[in-house]
C-alpha cells in the first residue's frame, strides 16, 4: 500500500492501461488483492503475461538523431509489475549489503553511491598523483549497447553463484523468460517482437540485474577501475614504460571478460586522456584490434575532465548550456508572475550550473567564477522584468533573496564533507582525519589546482565553522544551521 500511494501520477502508464491515478488512490482497496497475486507470482516463478511486455520509448542521446543507434530504449512496464519489482529489489539489495557482494568500485543505482560520490573519488586520485608529479594514464571506456547483450542463462548462474537462488531467483527467471515489447513514437506502435537477452531498461529490478553481470569486471585487474552503471574508467599512474604495458595488458583482460559474458566494448568511442602537468611517455593503446583515440578533454558522468586538470573547459560548457535555457524562457515566459519564472530559472538553469559542483568549485573572483554569476544576474532580471541600465542587479538579487552562487557551492561541499564524516556517502573518511575539537588536519598541496580541489578546499571552510553546527545531530539540522550570504 506505501508504494502504491507513493506512485507519480504524472508518469505513464504501461502495457496493460491501467491509470497510476487510479492505483494510487485506491491503493488502500486494491493492496491486499495485489499482495496475493503478488505472492502467487513468488510462489509459482510465473508472471502474468501483460507483466513481461513493455511498450519502449527511444530516448535520444546524441549525434544523428536519424540513426536508431543513437536513441536509448527505456521500457515502459506495467506499474503493477513495478511494485513487485519493489520489493523483490529491497531484499536482493539487503542481502547483497549484509554479505557485501556488491564491489565498492561500482557507484551506480546504489544508496549512498552517486555520480558526485564516483568523480570525487575519482579526483582525488588524480589529484594526489598530480602533486607527486606523475602521469596518469586514463582510458574511459564504452560498452555497446550492454544492458541489451546481457546473457539471461549466464546472468541466472551468476546470480545464484551470489545466493540469489531457490523462490527468489525462479521466480527472476519467469521476468526474464518470454518478455516482448513493441517501439512507441507518437502514438504509432511497431510490431510486437521477443527479447531473447538484456535487462529492460526503466524497470526496477533491471539495473540491479546489471550490476551483479558485471560485478566481477575489476577481478585480476591491476590498474584503478570506477564503475557507474555500463560506464567504466580505468587509470594508472605512469613511472615508467612498464606501467604502459600494465595498463595494456589490463585492456586485454577487460576484452576477454567482455568475449566471455557476450558483452562488448564500443572501440571507437572509447578515449584515452593522458593526465599531467607534464607528459613524460606517450604510448599507443588498442582495444578489440583498435588504437584508441587520445583526447585534451573529455566527459565522464556528466563533467568534462580535462589532461591540465582544469575544470575551465567543464564549466564553460555549463554556462553556455545554463544560458541558452535561459534564453528559452526569457522568450516563452515574457507574461509569467515573478514567482514562476524564478522557479523556472532555479529547477531548469541552476541546477545545470550546479551539477557536481563539489567537484569543480572555481577558486574566487576568478574568470570561471563570474561567468557562473553572469548568469545568475541576468535571471534577476529575467525574473523581475527589470532591465533598465540604472537598475542595480544586485538590489534585485537581494530582493529575490537569491544567495550567491559560490556561497551555495560551498554549502554543497560542507554538506558532502558531513554525509561522509557520518558513513552516509561512499567517499573515503581516511581523507579526512581529525585533530581536536571539530577540525580536521589540513591536507598539503603543491599545485593551484589540488589546492581547489575538494578535499583542501572543503576542510578549509569545514574548520571555519562553529562546533555547535559540526554537531548537529542530522543532516537537515546541519543544512539549517549553515551560514547565508547575500550580495
Amino acid at each position: 500500500m506505501k508504494l502504491l500511494q507513493k506512485i507519480n501520477i504524472s508518469k505513464a502508464c504501461g502495457p496493460d492501461g491501467i491509470k497510476n491515478i487510479l492505483l494510487k488512490e485506491l491503493a488502500p482497496l486494491i493492496s491486499p488483492v495485489l499482495s496475493l497475486i503478488f505472492q502467487q507470482s513468488l510462489d509459482s516463478g510465473t508472471l502474468p503475461p501483460d507483466w513481461r511486455d513493455a511498450n519502449v520509448a527511444p530516448v535520444f542521446k546524441k549525434g544523428d538523431k536519424n540513426s536508431a543507434a543513437n536513441y536509448r530504449p527505456v521500457s515502459l512496464t506495467c506499474v503493477c509489475a513495478k511494485t513487485l519489482e519493489h520489493i523483490v529489489v529491497s531484499q536482493m539489495m539487503r542481502h547483497l549489503d549484509r554479505h557485501s557482494i556488491l564491489t565498492d568500485l561500482q557507484h551506480g543505482f546504489r544508496s549512498g553511491f552517486s555520480c558526485v560520490s564516483q568523480l570525487i573519488t575519482t579526483t582525488i586520485d588524480l589529484f594526489g598523483f598530480h602533486d607527486m608529479k606523475l602521469q596518469t594514464d586514463m582510458a574511459i571506456l564504452d560498452f555497446s549497447k550492454a544492458f541489451d547483450v546481457v546473457s539471461h542463462r549466464k546472468l541466472l548462474a551468476k546470480l545464484d553463484h551470489y545466493g540469489i537462488r531457490g523462490q527468489v531467483g525462479r521466480w527472476i527467471e519467469g521476468f526474464l523468460a518470454n518478455r516482448t515489447q513493441r517501439v512507441v513514437v507518437n502514438g504509432a506502435q511497431s510490431r510486437v517482437t521477443t527479447v531473447e537477452s538484456g535487462v529492460p531498461q526503466g524497470t526496477c529490478l533491471g539495473p540491479i540485474l546489471f550490476l551483479c553481470y558485471i560485478n566481477d569486471i575489476p577481478d585480476g585487474i591491476s590498474s584503478q577501475i570506477r564503475l557507474f552503471a555500463d560506464d567504466l574508467l580505468i587509470y594508472l599512474p605512469i613511472r615508467s614504460q612498464a606501467d604502459h604495458h600494465t595498463l595494456q595488458k589490463d585492456l586485454e583482460k577487460l576484452e576477454c571478460w567482455a568475449q566471455k559474458w557476450d558483452m562488448r566494448f564500443n572501440a571507437k568511442k572509447c578515449y584515452i586522456l593522458s593526465i599531467g602537468q607534464k607528459k613524460t611517455s606517450s604510448h599507443f593503446y588498442t582495444l578489440c584490434g583498435t588504437v584508441l583515440q587520445s583526447v585534451q578533454h573529455n566527459p565522464y558522468l556528466g563533467v568534462i575532465l580535462s589532461d591540465d586538470l582544469s575544470f575551465s573547459r567543464h564549466i564553460s560548457s555549463a554556462v553556455a548550456k545554463a544560458s541558452r535555457t535561459l534564453g528559452f524562457l526569457s522568450r516563452n515566459l515574457k507574461a509569467c508572475p515573478p514567482r514562476l519564472k524564478a522557479t523556472a530559472y532555479t529547477t531548469l538553469c541552476r541546477s545545470t550550473l550546479e551539477y557536481a559542483a563539489a567537484v569543480w568549485d572555481p577558486k574566487p573572483n576568478t574568470k570561471d567564477e563570474k561567468a557562473l554569476e553572469k548568469v545568475q544576474r541576468r535571471a534577476a532580471r529575467f525574473v523581475t522584468r527589470d532591465y533598465r541600465r540604472t537598475s542595480s542587479v544586485t538590489c534585485l538579487l537581494r530582493r529575490l533573496g537569491w544567495e550567491p552562487l559560490s556561497a551555495r557551492r560551498r554549502n554543497i561541499r560542507l554538506t558532502l564533507l558531513y554525509q561522509t564524516i557520518h558513513n552516509a556517502i561512499a567517499i573515503n573518511k581516511e581523507h579526512f582525519q581529525p585533530t581536536r575539537r571539530g577540525r580536521l588536519k589540513q591536507t598539503s598541496c603543491k599545485y593551484h589546482q589540488s589546492k581547489q580541489s575538494f578535499v583542501p578546499n572543503t576542510i578549509r571552510d569545514w574548520n571555519a565553522l562553529p562546533l555547535n553546527i559540526k554537531e548537529a545531530e542530522s543532516i537537515e539540522a546541519f543544512q539549517a544551521s549553515l551560514p547565508t550570504a547575500s550580495y
